[in-house]
C-alpha cells in the first residue's frame, strides 16, 4: 500500500512501513504522482537530481530503480520505453481510494475519504516538480470534498458546526464554504452570526480580490434577513450553447436581456469560474447583466472549449469572436479587458458591421507597451514548465500586496482555465500582438478605462488605444489594480452603461 495523503510512505504486506532512502522516496513519489503512466528516463533524472545530476545519470537512475525494486518486491516497477512505470492496482494508493470514495458522494463515503489524510499531499515533495501538479489536484479535491461533506451533513440535520467554522476561517475566500456556514448558523438559530459571517466574507473578498459577493451569496443574505432560507440558488442561470469558428467548437454563455454585450475572454478564462464569482471580472459582469444580454465565451483550448490548440495567433482569435458576435445577433457591443484589446480592435476594423460600440479596460493595442522582453520570455517559460508557480507569480501582479489566500485564489482561477502549454501559448501571443495600424480605421465609438498603476498592462497601453482610435473617451482610474476593484465598481459600471446607452 502506498500513502501519499501526507508523507510518502510504503506499507508492506505485514502492515509495517518500509524503510526507504530520500532518493528512493523521491523516485517513488515521481512514479506515483503520474498515476501509473510511463515516466521517461530524462524526466526522472531531472526529478530525482534537480540540481546536481550524476556523471552517468542513466546508470545512476537504473541503480536507484534496482534498489527500489528490492525494497518493495511486492510491487512491480516496469521498464517501458522510454522509461519506467509503476504497476498499480485500483486501490494500491490511498489517493486512488480517496478519489473513489469522493465519487460515491455520500456523507459516509466523504467522511471516510477525508479520514485518509494524514497531512499535506506528498508532504515535502508538494512544492517541487516531483509531485507539484498532483499535490495541487489532491489538495483542491480535499477542500471540495470537505465542503460537500459539510453540505450533506447540514442537509441531514447534523452539521458539524465547529469543524465548519474552522474550515471557513482557514479558507476565507472560498464561497461554497461560507454559503454552507451561513446556512448552518441560521439553521442553528444564529441569524446574527450568519449575517456577520457574510460581512466578514464580503470584507475579505473586497480587500483582497476587489470583488463583491456573488449573486448566490447576496441572495442567501437576503433570505436570512427575511427568515426565508432555502438552499442557495445557482448564480443567474447561464444559457450555454456552442458555435463553430472554422474547425473550432466554442462554448458560449448568455445571460440577461437587452443589447448584446460580448465580454471577450481574458488571457485564459473559464465561463464556469466566472459564473461562480471567482474570476476578477465576475463582479462587474454581474452588475452589467442588469442592463444587457451578457455574452461570454471560452476561447479554444480553455474552459468549456477544449481542444488541441495549434494556432494561438490573432487571426484565429478574431475568427472566434466574429462567430460569437454573429451568433449573439450583430451588431454587438464589445467589452475587451486585459489581453483582449487587440482582438476587439481587429474585429472592429475588419468587420465593422458586427460592432456597435467598444469598451476597453486595462488593455492595449501593441506589445511595445511591455518594455521587458526578457521578463516576458521568463514568464512564458515559467508558465509552461511550472504552471503552479507561474500562475501564482502572475496572480501576484493583479493586485498590490496580495495575501497568500488571495494569490492562491487567483492562481487557482488561472489553473482552472487552461493547462500549462495552452496558457503559455496564449501568453506568448499577448507579447507579439500589434494592431496599431488598424486603430485609425475603427469607426465604432470607444470608451477606454485604465488604472494608472496597472502592473500587468501599463497605463500607456490605454493611452495608446485612446490616442489611436478616431472616436475614443479615455478615463484614468487611480490605483495599482489591473481589473475592476470593488471600490470603483459603481463608478466603472455607471461609466460603461452610460457610454453604451448613449444615442448613436
Amino acid at each position: 500500500m502506498f500513502l501519499v495523503l501526507g508523507a510518502v510512505t510504503v506499507v508492506g504486506p505485514d502492515g509495517k512501513a518500509v524503510a526507504l532512502s530520500d532518493r528512493q522516496r523521491s523516485l517513488l513519489a515521481s512514479l506515483l504522482s503520474r498515476a501509473g503512466a510511463v515516466v521517461s528516463v530524462d524526466n526522472l533524472v531531472d526529478l530525482v537530481w534537480p540540481e546536481y545530476p550524476p556523471q552517468d545519470p542513466v546508470a545512476a537512475l537504473h541503480n536507484q530503480v534496482s534498489r527500489l525494486r528490492r525494497a518493495i518486491p511486492f510491487t512491480q516497477i516496469e521498464t517501458v520505453a522510454p522509461g519506467y512505470r509503476l504497476a498499480l492496482g485500483p486501490d494500491d494508493v490511498d489517493s486512488q481510494r480517496f478519489d473513489r470514495l469522493v465519487r460515491a458522494d455520500t456523507a459516509g463515503s466523504l467522511g471516510e475519504a477525508l479520514s485518509l489524510w494524514q497531512g499535506a499531499a506528498y508532504a515535502e515533495f508538494a512544492e517541487s516538480p516531483v509531485a507539484r501538479f498532483e499535490a495541487i489536484r489532491l489538495e483542491e479535491a480535499r477542500r471540495q470534498a470537505t465542503e460537500r461533506w459539510h453540505e450533506l451533513r447540514l442537509d441531514e440535520g447534523s452539521p458539524d458546526l465547529p469543524a465548519l467554522e474552522a474550515f471557513a476561517s482557514e479558507h476565507p475566500l472560498r464561497e461554497r464554504a461560507h454559503l454552507v456556514l451561513m446556512r448552518a448558523l441560521y439553521a442553528g438559530g444564529r441569524q446574527a452570526d450568519a449575517l456577520a459571517a457574510y460581512q466578514r466574507y464580503a470584507g475579505r473578498l473586497a480587500d483582497e480580490l476587489g470583488l463583491e459577493p456573488s449573486a448566490a451569496m447576496q441572495e442567501l443574505q437576503l433570505r436570512i434577513l427575511r427568515h426565508n432560507v432555502a438552499p442557495p440558488t445557482p448564480l443567474r442561470a447561464m444559457r450555454v450553447s456552442h458555435v463553430s469558428a472554422g474547425d473550432r467548437r466554442i462554448a458560449v454563455a448568455t445571460v440577461g436581456t437587452g443589447q448584446p454585450l460580448i465580454a471577450l475572454p481574458g488571457w485564459v478564462s473559464n465561463i464556469d469560474v466566472i459564473a461562480a464569482g471567482r474570476d476578477p471580472r465576475s463582479s462587474v459582469f454581474q452588475r452589467l447583466v442588469g442592463t444587457h444580454t451578457l455574452v461570454m465565451y471560452d476561447r479554444y483550448g480553455t474552459g468549456r472549449s477544449p481542444g488541441p490548440v495549434d494556432d494561438f495567433g490573432l487571426d484565429a482569435s478574431v475568427a472566434e469572436l466574429a462567430a460569437v458576435a454573429t451568433h449573439a445577433g450583430a451588431p454587438v457591443d464589445l467589452l475587451a479587458m486585459s489581453q483582449a484589446g487587440p482582438v476587439a480592435v481587429a474585429l472592429a476594423a475588419t468587420r465593422p458591421e458586427l460592432v456597435r460600440r467598444l469598451v476597453f479596460f486595462g488593455t492595449y493595442a501593441a506589445a511595445e507597451v511591455f518594455t521587458r522582453p526578457d521578463l516576458s520570455a521568463t514568464l512564458i517559460a515559467l508558465v509552461r514548465s511550472h504552471w503552479g508557480l507561474g500562475s501564482k507569480l502572475l496572480a501576484d501582479l493583479y493586485r498590490p500586496d496580495p495575501t497568500d489566500a488571495a494569490a492562491d485564489h487567483m492562481a487557482a482561477v488561472l489553473r482552472d482555465s487552461a493547462d500549462p502549454d495552452v496558457a503559455a501559448g496564449y501568453l506568448a501571443a499577448i507579447y507579439a500582438a500589434d494592431v496599431t495600424a488598424l486603430l485609425p480605421t475603427v469607426s465604432a465609438p470607444a470608451l477606454v478605462l485604465h488604472y494608472r498603476g496597472d502592473r500587468v498592462i501599463p497605463h500607456r497601453g490605454g493611452r495608446q488605444l485612446a490616442e489611436g482610435l478616431p472616436d475614443a473617451q479615455f478615463v484614468t482610474l487611480e490605483g495599482r489594480y489591473h481589473l475592476p476593484d470593488i471600490r470603483d465598481l459603481d463608478h466603472i459600471v455607471d461609466t460603461i452603461t452610460s457610454f453604451l446607452s448613449r444615442p448613436p
